[in-house]
């Protein structure tokens, strides 16, 4: 490798922008429907993408634009999923059920439609350690009955990072996605399929346009993951303010001195004034 290759910035292969303007790219599409077909069954050969309201605007929407594709009376909704974050799963699966019935909102005459969901997780599985993919069949739990019209998909990538002697060609693929650099995605690979998506990602880090959306993408993930932050920790707050408040008034009932529910609660003596007037 040249010292000029080695000095182009790295692009990560699970950005959701560089992962949905890669499958935009007719060329490399089949490259993703192929994991996709043997990680979950299906084949995506003939399917288009379906253009709604989030696919338009500026082009920053466009790098970012929801990977929805229809063929006939089948809707497959692909999400890369960078990071994990509490209620990161009801987001998804939202947008599941509000595309699967959609067809209601529209007024349309509505027919069976098949809705599916396919995500690409940056994390590990939660609840089982070393899961590399999940199949959820939605189901009425009291008949056990399987509604067929929707189900989903969960891909890890984390587990397909250690590779062995017998994995085969679409693990090696999801591996890339776990690499840190050029050079080590090329000494994961050599097929030349994989090197041009290689190959596609180094062009795409000269790229100024793409850049500016990757990296707007990633001053967003810390606005967000700081906006949930300061919400969870500031929620907290309230809570345990609202557990002191709830022991004071008790220990006032119990005719308790004001000097040491200060002591026992960490509340000032005004605040347990103010709340021995509220409860008069």
């Amino acid at each position: 490798m040249t010292k000029l290759k080695e000095k182009v910035r790295f692009v990560k292969l699970c950005s959701d922008t560089t992962f949905k303007y890669l499958y935009k790219n007719p060329k490399l599409k089949p490259w993703f429907d192929e994991i996709i077909l043997e990680k979950c069954g299906l084949d995506l050969s003939g399917f288009e993408l379906v253009d709604n309201e989030a696919n338009t605007g500026n082009q920053i929407k466009d790098y970012r634009m929801d990977l929805v594709l229809k063929k006939d009376d089948t809707i497959v909704i692909i999400e890369m999923n960078d990071s994990y974050y509490q209620h990161l799963r009801i987001k998804n699966y939202s947008y599941l059920y509000r595309i699967a019935g959609n067809r209601f909102e529209t007024g349309e005459n509505y027919h069976p439609m098949e809705t599916k969901l396919i995500l690409f997780n940056n994390y590990s599985y939660q609840k089982v350690p070393k899961v590399k993919e999940v199949h959820y069949l939605f189901m009425e739990p009291h008949l056990q009955d399987v509604i067929e019209d929707i189900e989903s998909f969960e891909i890890y990538l984390p587990e397909f990072q250690e590779l062995c002697y017998d994995n085969n060609e679409i693990d090696i693929r999801l591996s890339l996605f776990q690499k840190e650099s050029y050079e080590e995605m090329r000494k994961a690979t050599k097929n030349s399929r994989d090197l041009e998506i290689i190959e596609e990602l180094e062009r795409l880090a000269m790229d100024e346009e793409f850049i500016y959306a990757y990296d707007h993408e990633a001053v967003r993930k810390k606005e967000e993951n700081s906006i949930r932050k300061d919400s969870y920790e500031e929620g907290l707050e309230k809570g345990i303010t609202q557990e002191k408040l709830e022991i004071a008034r008790n220990l006032l009932k119990l005719g308790i001195k004001l000097d040491d529910i200060s002591k026992a609660t960490g509340l000032s003596l005004k605040e347990i004034q103010n709340l021995k007037q509220k409860e008069c």
